[in-house]
């Protein structure tokens, strides 16, 4: 059905802002998911080596996701802008007004009521509000600072004084015995800036959401006051657009999810193994009398106790180390399924949706809250409707040339 022209220029106006503020926002999460999408510096050790790459790799394309749909979005603002210059003395259908608005910038044209002056427009004056319904924030991930010295003071606060101890009587006995270190070595101590850098994803997803979000409020609320040929082609450009903004919500948020999971693996790994060396220590050691838990030490560092205390002491430290060379295997099966999740969301194709269960599916067996469950199964079912963002405009909207804007439908 054919629409005759109808253009309320006030109304476009402040669609124009909107889509203006909204590209700001968008800009704005582009910049963040850089900032703080990438991983420390000194970020480092077992399993993690494997991530480092990854996690620098879908910050960057996320960046660029976002960068594009920006710039885009701002483009379409300053376009709405001219629109409304354009339909503001809708009897003359020209570009007169415009051009009055237009500071000129000499391209060699001449200037002609019937071609848009190439230059800077003045914002449109008495422009109609147009608000966004959803907040845009980008909170900088507060993750959990907690580290293994941590995790020690937690499950034994003297685990730490008593393993020095042991390391300084073997070192009087020309040793190099340091069963915390020996323990720990095979598992990585990072967990927590696994989990910032996912909540970084997650706190941009939800940014570009809202931006969304909002574009769609605004294509709406414009929808009664502008109709005919260039109110159908800004449809067609922002039912391109808001779908690809509103990927980016459960992306960033399927991402933080796996990142909270594998630091929740590395976490209980190591405090598994700390209870275990704890345990054994406890189970050798007197420490209701400080002078007679010292003495006892000494006797259970090899090369300084009896045999037997030495053999079934190394042996218990042995099942421990075993049991976090296990506990690395099973998070590295985790973490590879990751990095494949990761390749996924930064160069996405059409048909993932088995793909996407598979690499989740590891994730997913972790999560025991039955609503988180659910939630994160929502999301990964919106992340396999890649063609949202594979179909994402690379270009801002354009209004037209020549009788074009002031065209029925």
């Amino acid at each position: 059905m054919s629409e005759t022209l109808l253009a309320v220029p006030s109304e476009i106006a402040g669609l124009g802002n909107l889509t203006s503020e909204v590209g700001a926002d968008a800009n704005s999460a582009a910049h963040f998911i850089g900032q703080h999408g990438q991983p420390a510096d000194w970020l480092h050790g077992p399993i993690i080596d494997d991530l480092i790459q990854p996690f620098i790799e879908v910050a960057n394309a996320t960046k660029v996701r976002m960068a594009l749909a920006a710039r885009t979005t701002q483009d379409t603002g300053t376009e709405l802008n001219k629109a409304a210059w354009m339909y503001h003395d809708q009897d003359q259908q020209n570009y007169n007004a415009l051009n009055s608005h237009t500071m000129y910038i000499d391209d060699g044209q001449s200037s002609s009521p019937n071609v848009e002056r190439s230059g800077i427009t003045q914002q449109y004056d008495g422009a109609a509000t147009y608000s966004k319904p959803k907040k845009f924030e980008l909170k900088e991930p507060q993750a959990n600072k907690e580290d293994t010295a941590e995790l020690i003071g937690q499950i034994a606060p003297t685990l730490k004084d008593v393993n020095d101890t042991i390391k300084d009587v073997a070192r009087m006995a020309g040793k190099d015995i340091d069963p915390l270190g020996m323990c720990l070595d095979k598992i990585p101590g990072n967990w927590s800036e696994i989990r910032r850098i996912g909540e970084a994803h997650k706190a941009a997803g939800n940014g570009m959401e809202a931006c969304g979000d909002n574009l769609e409020s605004g294509m709406k609320q414009v929808d009664r006051s502008w109709n005919g040929k260039a109110a159908i082609s800004f449809n067609d450009w922002a039912n391109k657009q808001i779908p690809a903004m509103k990927w980016e919500g459960p992306v960033g948020r399927v991402v933080s999810d796996a990142f909270g999971v594998v630091a929740n693996e590395i976490r209980e790994a190591i405090r598994v193994v700390l209870t275990k060396l704890w345990d054994v220590i406890n189970s050798q050691i007197d420490f209701s009398d400080l002078k007679g838990a010292f003495k006892t030490v000494f006797r259970k560092v090899p090369g300084v106790g009896t045999a037997y205390e030495l053999i079934s002491l190394g042996l218990k430290f042995a099942e421990i180390v075993q049991f976090a060379i296990d506990a690395v295997k099973k998070i590295k099966e985790l973490v590879d399924k990751v990095i494949k999740l990761l390749d996924f969301l930064k160069d996405p194709v059409a048909g993932g949706k088995q793909m996407l269960n598979d690499y989740m599916a590891p994730v997913m067996d972790k999560v025991a809250d039955a609503t988180h469950k659910a939630a994160i199964a929502q999301d990964v079912a919106k992340i396999s409707q890649v063609n949202d963002t594979l179909n994402s405009p690379d270009t801002g909207y354009e209004i037209g040339s020549g009788t074009e804007p002031w065209a029925d439908s």
